[in-house]
């Protein structure tokens, strides 16, 4: 719940040294205005005209009069609630000031590929195949099996290389 305050706007402050236009002195003189009413935590709002009819002279003849005033709130019984209505309060007011996204839905995972075998695997599965099928070497179709180089294979390929060992004294 919030209380308001109208002040009418403030009259030119006198002159002071560094403020010798009307726009300086009626700047200075809104600021000093703000600045007392914002120790009393008052918060300013905004500014309004409005137009009043007042009478004047000895006939009483009405003439239009402009009125502007300066509104101000500050809220007001927070501290009086107790604890659970002040939450209350707090909670609402913060769902007025956030602004929320609608809510979307997560897209659905896609389901994981069927893995490939190793090559380990495939050699291991070609030994077992040749093992138990002695004529592997050609597919049916007449080409070339597909083989898949693994360097951990089973069988050391035979090559002209010397064999290594342990190294000998001189």
């Amino acid at each position: 719940m919030f209380e308001y305050k109208l002040l009418p706007l403030p009259p030119l402050s006198k002159k002071a040294k560094g403020r010798k236009t009307v726009p300086d002195r009626f700047t200075h003189a809104l600021s000093e205005c703000l600045n007392e009413q914002a120790k009393d935590n008052w918060t300013y709002v905004g500014q309004e005209s409005f137009t009043l009819e007042e009478k004047s002279g000895l006939m009483g003849k009405e003439k239009p009069v402009e009125i502007r005033t300066m509104i101000f709130q500050r809220e007001v019984g927070l501290n009086e609630m107790p604890l659970d209505k002040k939450l209350e309060k707090l909670r609402e007011r913060k769902s007025e000031t956030m602004v929320q996204a609608a809510p979307v839905a997560a897209p659905l995972p896609e389901p994981f590929p069927e893995p490939m075998p190793s090559p380990q695997a495939l050699s291991a599965e070609s030994r077992v195949v040749e093992n138990t099928a002695p004529a592997i070497d050609a597919a049916p179709d007449g080409d070339e099996p597909t083989r898949i180089f693994s360097p951990f294979g089973a069988e050391p390929e035979a090559s002209d290389a010397p064999a290594l060992g342990p190294a000998q004294k001189p």
